[in-house]
């Protein structure tokens, strides 16, 4: 039964599912990319990320008693990793010409977002937010066939489009 869980998130299922996706993915990352499906399902890792999400923002909310917060880190924490899938694909296939979709990326994304089940403790959670990083290159890797170093690298340039973004934005603002 275990086995069904090591390739996409079953809402069906969703306890069970849950916890065999988070374990592998969070245990066997390279495991679990490998036997990632590629596409066929955007809503599954879609459910699975949003469970995530807001496991994280509930916790994170009560600990910190800031609605608005809440509500801003729920926006951003949906809407980044779709962005960053897509700046991930167009990196990956059109610099490193591998071969892929923009789901296969926001899978990777999405099953990386088993980091916010601990991301909201102390100290511990940027040592998760590091490790989203790797399961993110891991990912990358395995589903787009390419060599870890250039998996790294295109995270490392998605990061460098946010600072150059968040940047030119506080330009802009500071400018007004």
């Amino acid at each position: 039964m275990e086995e069904m869980y090591l390739t996409d998130f079953e809402p069906k299922d969703f306890f069970k599912s849950f916890y065999y996706v988070s374990k592998t993915v969070l245990l066997s990352p390279k495991a679990f990319y490998s036997a990632m499906k590629r596409d066929g399902n955007f809503k599954a890792p879609f459910i699975y990320m949003v469970v995530c999400v807001l496991f994280h923002i509930l916790v994170f909310g009560i600990l910190h008693k800031d609605a608005e917060l809440m509500l801003k880190s729920l926006f951003l924490g949906v809407l980044f990793p779709l962005i960053t899938a897509g700046i991930l694909f167009l990196i990956v296939t059109r610099a490193f010409k591998a071969s892929g979709s923009y789901e296969s990326a926001f899978r990777v994304n999405a099953y990386a977002s088993a980091v916010n089940l601990a991301t909201w403790l102390p100290l511990v959670g940027l040592l998760f937010e590091i490790y989203r990083i790797y399961l993110i290159v891991t990912g990358l890797s395995a589903v787009f066939s390419i060599k870890t170093s250039r998996s790294l690298l295109a995270v490392l340039l998605t990061m460098a489009v946010y600072i150059a973004a968040s940047a030119g934005m506080g330009l802009y603002r500071g400018g007004t």
